[in-house]
């Protein structure tokens, strides 16, 4: 056996390399080693940090030519892309939605102090993995309720440096990011804009009245294909989702939403609508990765609460809560012309929809009457029928339990309710 030189590792992987290319190629790897402190025995030399990067960047261009193949490095002649914008509030109320949804041992509530900026630059996605690992480590430690908190401590050169921790005691697990503030300017400036993911046309009018009073720009989608192209389109300051809707529900669009954001490195907050008050069903929405629940129930104030807390920095106020007339008008916030608009809905769909669900019963179609009866059980609730509602409800549970022989009187007990507040609206609200 000869004593010839074994050839260097680094070279075995790099099939039709010649003697000299792969030389050349150790070499330069050998050099990025130095550069970085990690070779064993030789000490990095006395190079500022702007000096190493370019250094390493030409030994690693180098190196890449010499096999042969394209440069993945961005070209430093190109303006880098910008950081993404993402609101840190709804990143946390994100992370703490997911831990419970993984079957954390205590919910994590969420504090975000006033210090910290509305909407920031920086890595989403980072924050999000730096969250969940906090959480966990509050979590295993049994330290009983969580409290997830971020506040400001100290600005830098480079940004604003936030400190993040799950829990109280001085020992709580925590870390620092820095961001750079991107909060818009207090005065004046562009309306926020809203995505009003919703189907059912009545609840539509309601809620998109009460955002405008807000002072959001809406836009509105019908399903939730349409809701993602909008989204991939538009730059949406908040998307309030409906979770029931034809051809992709508002979960299954939050899902593709949220894979979709992975890629472009800026998060939305979603606030899931329903009809539904059931507690499984705020969990499903916080799993598909919602940040907030709101019943379509809810006052114009209640949204504006709820809006508020996922949108920090930028605080939405109603009109003063006032006792309205009617139901309807508290729905609207006063506003007459959204009413009159929501009732003129209400009385030319509702006697269409108490049409279908006569077919559905006669036919033991289950999932129709199901279907029918949640928007109908919604509807109900704009106009303070709490009787008719509880109806709608029971039918949609009793078709959901396939007892299907209950139905019969179920549904006409909620047609004399419907009609009997369907005259009330028609003296109220109908053509003078």
């Amino acid at each position: 056996m000869t004593g010839r030189r074994p050839s260097a590792p680094a070279s075995a992987g790099i099939p039709g390399a010649s003697g000299r290319e792969r030389r050349e190629i150790r070499r330069c790897l050998e050099e990025i080693l130095l550069l970085t402190g990690d070779a064993e025995t030789k000490t990095m030399p006395p190079h500022s940090a702007a000096d190493r990067s370019a250094s390493i960047r030409r030994l690693a261009e180098e190196a890449l030519s010499l096999l042969g193949g394209p440069s993945f490095l961005p070209d430093e002649k190109k303006a880098p892309e910008k950081a993404a914008l993402f609101s840190i509030t709804s990143v946390c109320f994100a992370a703490a939605g997911s831990a419970a949804a993984k079957g954390a041992p205590s919910a994590a509530r969420v504090e975000i102090d006033p210090s910290v900026p509305s909407l920031v630059e920086g890595d989403p996605l980072m924050l999000e993995h730096m969250l969940d690992e906090i959480i966990g480590k509050a979590a295993g430690a049994g330290n009983g309720k969580i409290i997830l908190s971020a506040v400001a401590r100290r600005n830098l050169p480079e940004g604003i440096e936030i400190l993040f921790s799950a829990g109280e005691a001085k020992n709580s697990p925590s870390f620092a990011m820095t961001f750079i503030d991107s909060s818009p300017e207090e005065d004046g400036g562009t309306p926020s804009l809203a995505l009003l993911a919703e189907d059912n046309p009545l609840s539509a009018r309601i809620m998109e009245s009460n955002l405008e009073a807000l002072d959001f720009r809406v836009m509105t989608a019908s399903n939730g294909k349409e809701a993602l192209a909008l989204a991939e389109e538009h730059r949406f300051d908040i998307i309030l989702m409906d979770i029931q809707m034809p051809e992709m529900d508002g979960m299954e669009a939050t899902r593709a939403l949220r894979r979709m954001e992975r890629k472009k490195g800026r998060r939305v907050p979603v606030l899931a609508v329903s009809a539904s008050l059931e507690e499984e069903d705020r969990k499903r929405c916080l799993e598909a990765g919602m940040d907030g629940f709101l019943p379509k129930s809810s006052s114009p104030e209640a949204m504006a609460r709820t809006i508020s807390s996922l949108l920090p920095g930028r605080e939405f106020l109603t009109a003063r809560e006032r006792e309205e007339e009617s139901p309807l008008l508290s729905a609207t916030g006063g506003n007459r012309e959204a009413a009159a608009e929501a009732a003129a809905i209400f009385l030319k769909t509702t006697p269409p929809l108490m049409a279908e669900m006569k077919r559905a019963v006669a036919h033991g179609d289950r999932l129709l009457l199901v279907s029918h009866a949640h928007r109908l059980k919604g509807n109900l609730a704009f106009f303070g029928a709490e009787k008719a509602a509880g109806l709608a409800k029971a039918m949609e549970d009793t078709a959901k339990s396939r007892a299907l022989e209950g139905l019969p009187s179920l549904l006409y007990s909620l047609i004399s309710e419907v009609n009997r507040l369907l005259a009330e609206l028609r003296k109220e609200w109908g053509p003078r």
